[in-house]
């Protein structure tokens, strides 16, 4: 039911040895150690509110949106790339990655009507189908004319009704931000794509502010063909 504080991600944004506990977010979307429990990111994070109590009434109005939807649970885990929506304020941030960290960042109204999704899954169904899964378990069934989406490519999505947009391949040229390992936050240009025969892990050439890095391919997250589609 709770987690303690010493063992909470760090994208909780909180002190360790203030206090012994913290929410935990529930089973969802996203994995525990890759979101934040709608309850801790509106009190710790964004401010909107002094105590979990004051928290839990903000949600019980129906003020804020996740990716559309209205959310009641304070223990809603929000993770990458979510967009979060306060009717009231009219007031629009989307998660995203900065100093190993996940953070809201404010954005404009007519940007929060769309998320990223990076495909992490591909199969074949019956019925001559191919599913696609999102890194946020989003699924979709899609014909053969979808075929050429691949894992690793990523999808602009609207929302709140779940529809395909914009593809976005992994292929040199595509703007991508890493998410993960030492180079985490950086955003350039995919300069290789570097699939390796092996036990070893797929790499990938970026290139930040004139610095070629090499990272993990899982690391890569596509964001746009020439520019972002969303603010980082």
């Amino acid at each position: 039911m709770h987690l303690k504080r010493l063992q909470a991600s760090r994208n909780y944004h909180i002190p360790k040895k203030v206090y012994t506990y913290t929410v935990a977010a529930k089973a969802g979307p996203h994995g525990k150690s890759e979101c934040i429990p709608l309850g801790v990111l509106l009190r710790d994070i964004l401010g909107f509110a002094d105590t979990l109590s004051e928290a839990k009434r903000i949600l019980n109005k129906s003020f804020v949106l996740v990716n559309g939807k209205i959310v009641k649970d304070y223990k809603f885990p929000v993770g990458l790339m979510d967009v979060l929506s306060f009717s009231k304020t009219d007031k629009h941030f989307r998660i995203i990655p900065e100093s190993g960290k996940l953070v809201p960042k404010e954005i404009e109204k007519k940007n929060s009507s769309f998320k990223l999704g990076k495909i992490v899954v591909k199969n074949h169904v019956h019925g001559g189908k191919i599913q696609f899964c999102l890194h946020d378990g989003t699924t979709f069934l899609a014909d053969a004319k979808k075929a050429a989406y691949k894992v690793g490519d990523t999808l602009k999505v609207t929302v709140p009704d779940n529809k395909i947009d914009v593809h976005l391949p992994m292929e040199p040229g595509s703007v991508a931000v890493i998410m993960g390992g030492k180079h985490v936050g950086g955003v350039g240009k995919i300069k290789e794509v570097q699939i390796i025969n092996s036990p070893e892990p797929n790499m990938a050439l970026v290139d930040v502010d004139g610095t070629v890095v090499r990272t993990l391919l899982d690391y890569v997250f596509v964001v746009g063909k020439d520019k972002p589609l969303i603010k980082i």
